[in-house]
């Protein structure tokens, strides 16, 4: 066993029983709104888009208009077939070399124009999620929560999931004078489309 292993033992040995130690209550306060309105301006404040549907759109139909030169299309939806699915991507290598991946979100937040991936989601490849180079997430409007409050309180994902990342936008970094650069370090994109 390696110090490591050793280590984590130690720590899952001595772990506190959850039901004797509840957490405390979480307030629920603040704006209530959770529209696809409030959703999609916080989502494009923050350098997210929404795929527009077209008349007679089918989601592969607006994926290659607005990814026209993408060649690796993964799917980790059953829904939509991609050129590779997931389960097929054996290493985070394999998940760099994706041009676009679709996923289906649990939920989105509207106060911060976020949506929720977990392994789930992500068929345990969780860095899927941030080195593919575009990502489109798929969203039920009856998915919106308020805000981090109620999806706490609300959405069972955040207790019963062994990873989950709260993504908003493409990532992005900026500089000490202040200029902005999207997709310098993940996801150059992120899109949604609303189911």
């Amino acid at each position: 066993m390696s110090s490591r292993d050793k280590v984590l033992a130690t720590l899952r040995a001595n772990r506190p029983d959850p039901a004797a130690h509840p957490l405390p209550p979480v307030a629920v306060f603040g704006d209530m709104d959770k529209g696809r309105e409030r959703f999609e301006n916080a989502l494009q404040l923050l350098g997210g888009q929404i795929l527009l549907r077209q008349e007679g759109d089918t989601l592969a139909t607006a994926i290659a208009r607005r990814f026209p030169d993408a060649h690796v299309i993964c799917s980790a939806v059953p829904d939509f077939e991609g050129s590779i699915r997931i389960e097929d991507v054996e290493s985070p290598q394999q998940a760099a070399a994706t041009d676009v991946l679709v996923v289906r979100a649990p939920f989105g937040i509207a106060e911060t124009g976020s949506i929720f991936l977990s392994e789930a989601q992500l068929n345990s490849l969780n860095s899927a999620a941030h080195l593919t180079q575009h990502i489109v997430v798929i969203l039920s409007e009856h998915n919106v929560t308020a805000n981090m409050h109620t999806a706490y309180l609300e959405r069972p994902e955040f207790h019963t999931a062994n990873y989950g990342v709260l993504m908003t936008g493409p990532s992005a970094t900026a500089d000490i004078q202040g200029v902005l650069i999207r997709g310098a370090q993940g996801v150059r994109s992120l899109s949604i489309w609303w189911e």
